[in-house]
């Protein structure tokens, strides 16, 4: 049981680094505070009856 514990989070490692790696190759247009769409305030929900 140890060894697949083990070996799973080797795996999410693996993967998680090799995303930050390729994140980090593909280089952004423009910064990402540029692309995003404002959202309309929030309103309170009435209660159910």
């Amino acid at each position: 049981m140890f060894s697949l514990l083990s070996l799973y989070f080797a795996y999410r490692r693996d993967v998680v680094s090799a995303e930050r790696y390729i994140a980090a190759l593909n280089k952004a247009d423009a910064p990402v505070a540029d692309d995003v769409t404002p959202v309309p305030a929030e309103e309170q929900l009435p209660l159910a009856a």
